[in-house]
């Protein structure tokens, strides 16, 4: 199997349903690390439905279907695949019950080579059921085993890939320490992406993994977060953008450090796995509404 280009960018997803409450939001919530502390009133608003906040990098979820990646019509190695970046524009905040439609669209896929893979960027726009939009996000799928099927090369393609942030060259303003559960896998999990590696060690390790890796989208959260933390007092609607690049992976049972430059409404942000030496987050940028909170 190989990827057919450029018959892949008309690949149909079916639309996108989903309605969801305040359940949905806290197991989100749960995934993503708040309430490690269940005295912090702070944590305590994303996971209690008493005046219930909503994590804003919950739209990541919303409308998440991974049945895609088995369509032999693809040609993807499926054990091949992991999630390269996100970015997410939000619109408004989310609530917390409502009914939303998504569309998701191959926008490129570039060829990386027959030995270095291919990257698929995939875009979706979330409306509420009324049709006001709620969010977009453009997330960048890693197919380590499928390059080489004669694709463009990042910068030839129809579209441009997303820029990164940059790291000042000074310490950072805020660290934000976040440990990781070893069950956070089997918790992020439910709420829509139950791909094999993140669950079972048999699949894992076909996968080159010694054991469950945490998603990825679960580590954006836990720095989304780290963010609220530091620089917007725990007011994730105040949260206009947020992007990152998976850089290593994360398991559960790891000690994250969130390093923050915090520049009036913008943050930039890496997080690293000290135990191991591993930066698993690179190029984390964060836009904010209002001035950022003191630090």
């Amino acid at each position: 199997m190989t990827i057919r280009y450029p018959d892949i960018l008309d690949y149909g997803f079916p639309p996108g349903r989903q309605s969801y409450g305040p359940r949905d939001c806290i197991l989100y919530a749960l995934g993503t690390g708040f309430g490690r502390d269940p005295l912090d009133p702070e944590q305590l608003r994303y996971v209690y439905e008493k005046d219930l906040r909503v994590s804003p990098t919950l739209a990541s979820v919303l409308g998440e279907n991974t049945d895609w990646s088995n369509d032999p019509r693809l040609g993807l190695t499926t054990s091949g695949l992991l999630h390269g970046e996100e970015h997410l524009v939000l619109h408004r905040p989310l609530p917390a019950a409502g009914e939303i439609r998504c569309r998701t669209r191959f926008s490129e896929a570039f060829d990386l080579g027959a030995e270095r893979g291919a990257l698929l960027v995939m875009d979706r726009r979330i409306e509420t059921a009324a049709g006001e939009l709620l969010a977009e996000l453009r997330r960048i799928e890693f197919a380590r085993a499928d390059g080489g099927f004669g694709g463009p090369a990042p910068g030839q393609g129809r579209i441009e890939l997303p820029p990164l942030a940059a790291m000042p060259g000074r310490d950072p303003d805020q660290r934000v320490v976040l440990d990781i559960d070893p069950a956070t896998p089997l918790i992020y999990r439910l709420s829509g992406d139950l791909v094999a590696i993140h669950v079972d060690p048999a699949a894992a390790r076909r996968a080159g993994f010694d054991r469950p890796i945490l998603h990825g989208l679960s580590t954006f959260g836990f720095c989304c977060q780290a963010v609220l933390a530091a620089a917007a007092d725990y007011d994730g609607a105040r949260l206009a953008r947020i992007g990152a690049r998976f850089a290593a992976p994360v398991f559960g049972g790891d000690r994250l450090v969130v390093s923050l430059w915090i520049d009036g409404p913008q943050v930039r942000f890496q997080a690293d796995v000290p135990d191991r030496q591993a930066t698993v987050i690179r190029g984390g940028y964060a836009e904010l509404t209002g001035p950022a909170a003191p630090h």
